[in-house]
């Protein structure tokens, strides 16, 4: 119930931001907005999964009443990920700064050198801002609060919502934008620190403890989230940076639109699915396998119903959407709309497979299978992009995720779910 509001807020968000900010900034400058938070992006695989790890840490050591280790671990986890969100940060503006600008952002940008350059400094403050902060998140998942996420998500998200309004009437610009988007979250999450610490106290003491035991757990665990991690920005930003190398840029912010309003729809998939795994791991913690089989049967049920629901009506009416509500021409793109709408399909179901293996412990796995999934997809996307420009991408992303997830994730889920089924208790006794 709390994750609804949050769900609906960051749909109200984007569905807002993609009209807006396309209009306001203009085609090029709108590719170059998607651009550089794609390049920026690439500074959440600085988190190296701590913040699973540290989920999962709290959950064990929570069931087990062991409140010093949950302080050491949250203190460790803060520690961890700020020195890398630091290192990883610098690395991104060192790169902008000695590689050609053309190398990292596509030959259309070759004068832009110096606007980027001004743009990246607040850019990466942001981004590091929402990567540090997102520990909170992690912690709060571990105690199985994630109704507090939820509210301050909620709260953070219309709060965007005024502030995106009132930068594109004011002065849009790139900079404006990545900060409202990217830099307000943190400002719900640090509400929500101080109302963790006032609720445990007991987790301050751990901020000031050596967590020198605790850096393998949190990596040991991170390092398979951390591989997932880079399997999905691989597989949100590489459409993006594809296009701008070997296609036009109308393909390029077509194809970004389509893909972005998609999401959108992803995000009430993960309204059910993101407190899953949290979820399972505690469940298992305290031996309670029957509950996750009956989740996952309701929840598999209710999302084949909705990603056949939400991609029809990408299929049938997304193009006249995107003419007559968002006033967005996408003409020439029906064949794209129809390949983006059964890769919803097909993403939907391969992601509650995802989830459920990595609440019930086969977590690197799934690393191997999510990894090898987008190396697949940006090899096909080099090849189909070249003769078939935006919808050639869209193949990329819908035969990946067809090919590979199709036949391996059934088998993998035929040997995780008989292991926390009620069926397997029985035999087992």
């Amino acid at each position: 119930m709390s994750s609804a509001p949050s769900k609906v807020s960051a749909l109200a968000l984007q569905a807002l931001a993609i009209p807006l900010v396309y209009h306001s900034l203009g085609l090029h400058e709108y590719e170059l907005f998607l651009l550089l938070t794609g390049v920026l992006a690439t500074i959440s695989l600085a988190q190296l999964g701590a913040g699973p790890g540290l989920t999962q840490g709290i959950v064990n050591a929570h069931a087990q009443n062991d409140h010093i280790r949950e302080g050491i671990l949250l203190g460790a986890a803060f520690r961890l990920v700020a020195g890398v969100a630091l290192l990883g940060g610098g690395g991104i503006l060192g790169a902008i700064r000695l590689f050609p600008i053309t190398f990292l952002f596509g030959p259309a940008f070759l004068h832009d050198r110096a606007q980027i350059l001004s743009l990246a400094n607040p850019c990466v403050f942001a981004l590091v801002l929402q990567i540090v902060s997102g520990i909170v998140d992690s912690a709060l998942a571990g105690y199985q609060e994630l109704v507090f996420t939820n509210v301050g998500t909620a709260l953070a998200n219309s709060l965007s919502i005024v502030l995106l309004m009132v930068v594109c009437k004011a002065s849009p610009n790139i900079t404006s934008f990545v900060l409202v988007m990217y830099g307000v979250p943190a400002i719900s999450r640090l509400g929500n620190l101080l109302l963790l610490f006032k609720r445990r106290p007991y987790l301050l003491s751990g901020l000031v403890q050596s967590g020198r035991g605790c850096y393998g757990v949190l990596l040991h665990v991170g390092l398979a989230f951390w591989a997932i991690q880079v399997a999905s920005t691989i597989e949100q930003q590489s459409g993006t940076f594809i296009l701008a190398h070997l296609a036009s840029t109308r393909d390029t912010d077509i194809f970004s639109l389509i893909y972005k309003t998609i999401s959108i729809a992803g995000a009430v998939v993960s309204m059910f699915t993101l407190p899953l795994w949290p979820a399972f791991t505690d469940a298992l913690a305290r031996h309670d396998n029957a509950w996750i089989f009956r989740s996952y049967i309701k929840i598999r049920r209710l999302l084949t119903v909705y990603s056949c629901v939400a991609g029809l009506i990408m299929m049938v009416a997304g193009q006249w959407i995107f003419q007559h509500v968002m006033k967005i021409d996408a003409s020439g793109y029906r064949a794209l709309f129809l390949i983006i709408g059964l890769y919803f399909i097909a993403n939907t179901w391969s992601h509650l497979f995802y989830i459920t293996m990595m609440g019930t412990g086969v977590i690197w796995q799934v690393a191997g299978v999510a990894i090898a999934e987008n190396i697949l997809m940006v090899a096909l996307a080099l090849l189909l992009v070249p003769r078939f420009g935006s919808s050639g991408m869209g193949l990329a992303y819908l035969l990946a995720s067809l090919l590979l997830p199709s036949w391996i994730l059934p088998r993998m889920m035929s040997k995780a779910i008989p292991q926390v089924s009620p069926r397997s208790e029985i035999t087992a006794h």
